[in-house]
């Protein structure tokens, strides 16, 4: 048997893998979560105008092609509980919050440029949001998201609730479409093209 024909029977178990990378995000993450819970009560911290200048990248032209702003912000691990000052960067396409102590996310329905959103490890018990028009990648997991109310923007292709266990307690249906449905090892992903339902169980 040649070569050739050993790489082609060889076949790894990707699925295997993955369930395995699955596993041990979800252990990390929740020792991330525990270490919340067993910490005192969090301290208001409200994202600053410093904590801003630090996050800001790409810098790319505004719609009428006249100003310059930047569209990225990566703010994640600042132990933030407030984004309230996002509501004045109307330009940003894509903002990670990841890993703050976030329990609102309603500053973000100024950014209505948003394409992709990161808001994975904090204390979310909802994702409702108005409906962003251009916003297509959006995570929420590991949060205490309780249900899919809100989550209903036209280009959504992309949407991760994996860790927030709660969500799948009863049948809910998604009001974005679905074109793949989760495995039992990718519990809480969703392609999801805009024309019909999903039903996440």
């Amino acid at each position: 048997m040649s070569a050739e024909d050993d790489l082609e029977d060889f076949e790894p178990d990707l699925d295997g893998l993955e369930r395995e990378d699955d596993k041990k995000e979800t252990e990390e993450w929740e020792d991330y979560r525990k270490e919340g819970e067993d910490s005192e009560e969090w301290m208001s911290t409200p994202l600053t105008e410093d904590v801003m200048k630090e996050g800001l990248s790409a810098l790319c032209k505004t719609g009428n092609g006249l100003a310059h702003a930047y569209v990225k912000l990566e703010v994640k691990d600042r132990d933030l509980t407030d984004i309230h000052l996002l509501r004045s960067y109307i330009h940003l396409r894509y903002v990670d919050v990841s890993r703050n102590h976030l329990t609102d996310l309603s500053p973000l329905n100024y950014l209505t440029h948003l394409l992709w959103l990161k808001a994975d490890g904090n204390r979310l018990q909802s994702a409702r949001l108005n409906e962003l028009p251009y916003l297509q990648i959006a995570s929420f997991a590991y949060n205490q998201i309780t249900d899919t109310e809100g989550i209903s923007h036209p280009r959504l292709a992309s949407l991760d609730l994996k860790g927030d266990q709660r969500c799948w307690l009863q049948e809910r249906r998604l009001p974005v479409g679905g074109a793949h449905t989760p495995s039992s090892g990718d519990r809480g992903r969703f392609l999801l093209p805009q024309t019909e339902f999903i039903t996440a169980l």
